[in-house]
């Protein structure tokens, strides 16, 4: 008779799962969580700055090319530091996330053994300080400094292009460069106030019965 028991408690869709086996489970997950943070982690801190580099370099070299290509290049260069502050905010808001679900394993997998033995996110003294956490906040900052010092340069690059300072473009180039500066800001202000939410389906009983925040 008890081992029919045991067999209903982990028959699927039954939601009865021994608590063994649901910590095994958040552990899975928890260790999937930490891998997708360690890659989030290498695309902020390796490839960002080679794209970085790479605008950089195009731009210091643009006063060396000739003026019509030159004037293709200042219009694609704020668009492409656009595209560098939305990837890097994205990347950002997604370690965010992975961060926000590791909280939430560690206090699951903490409630369920009935002790407290994960610890590092659910208790780091800079949890929901800032999105991303230091590090990817940091980075989204550092990227948009020098974003709006690339637009900047690209505005003195103009002013000494003939073609463009003979002509009434000139101006206009500057308002494209004001609407970029005004877009690459709107992406990290959202990014700046971008909280984790998890899905109303996934709302886990455990959180529930034990009183825990998220339920």
């Amino acid at each position: 008779m008890e081992n029919n028991d045991e067999s209903h408690l982990n028959q699927p869709g039954t939601g009865l799962l021994i608590t063994e086996t649901r910590i095994q489970v958040l552990l899975e997950e928890y260790r999937a969580m930490y891998g997708l943070l360690m890659f989030r982690l290498d695309v902020i801190d390796r490839r960002v700055p080679a794209v970085g580099g790479t605008l950089a370099a195009i731009l210091a070299s643009a006063t060396a090319m000739p003026e019509d290509t030159r004037i293709a290049f200042l219009l694609g260069l704020p668009l492409a530091a656009i595209g560098l502050i939305q990837s890097v905010c994205q990347h950002a808001q997604s370690k965010e996330d992975h961060l926000r679900r590791i909280d939430e394993i560690e206090r699951l997998v903490n409630a369920l053994a009935g002790e407290v033995l994960l610890v590092f996110q659910s208790q780091h003294p800079n949890r929901h300080r800032q999105p991303g956490g230091r590090s990817g906040f940091g980075t989204v900052l550092n990227v948009l400094t020098a974003v709006l010092i690339m637009l900047g340069a690209s505005g003195v690059v103009a002013g000494r292009t003939d073609l463009l300072r003979e002509s009434a473009f000139l101006s206009g180039y500057y308002g494209y460069l004001v609407a970029v500066t005004a877009m690459a800001l709107g992406i990290v202000g959202r990014f700046r106030i971008y909280r984790y939410e998890r899905p109303l389906q996934t709302g886990s009983p455990i959180f529930r019965e034990s009183g825990l925040p998220g339920a």
